[in-house]
């Protein structure tokens, strides 16, 4: 890690890179069909009848999971953060914002899939979905702290 001026706002005061927020909210929301599976999970009575509340086919769940799947490894990349980063997290992280782009493309097909179906009605969580994944995008774009977090685990 070579810290430049000014990266003294993205480390702690123990010299560990600091997690931005922007990443853990992209985290959150393209893992949220895991979720929503670990939720069904815990419910006895008809596991498929809670995931139906979310996703109206079963095509729209696997794209949820398909969605995670990037999310998923970026998540266990940061837990392999430590003082000494190994090589391979390094390496790992050069990709990590395609990966985050590719989710962010298929979750747009999902969304697509998702409000088309119940077209004409207007529904909160839908207009929620769309935020969320409209804000995922702009913290893609321009999160300055993102990309230097990114640029700090390469080099």
């Amino acid at each position: 890690m070579h810290l430049q001026p000014g990266d003294e706002r993205y480390v702690t005061p123990d010299g560990k890179l600091k997690t931005p927020s922007s990443l853990l909210f992209i985290l959150l929301f393209f893992l949220r069909g895991y979720a929503a599976w670990i939720i069904s999970l815990t419910f006895m009575e008809d596991r498929s009848r809670l995931l139906k509340f979310f996703y109206t086919s079963t095509d729209q769940f696997s794209l949820a999971l398909l969605v995670g799947l990037p999310a998923l490894f970026v998540f266990i990349l940061l837990t392999q953060l430590k003082a000494e980063t190994p090589e391979w997290v390094a390496r790992s992280f050069a990709v990590v914002p395609i990966l985050l782009w590719c989710s962010w493309l298929i979750d747009g097909v999902l969304l697509l899939s998702l409000i088309s179906n119940l077209w004409p009605t207007f529904s909160l969580v839908k207009a929620l979905l769309l935020f969320g994944w409209l804000a995922a995008g702009w913290m893609l774009l321009f999160s300055r702290h993102l990309k230097r977090f990114i640029a700090l685990i390469v080099s």
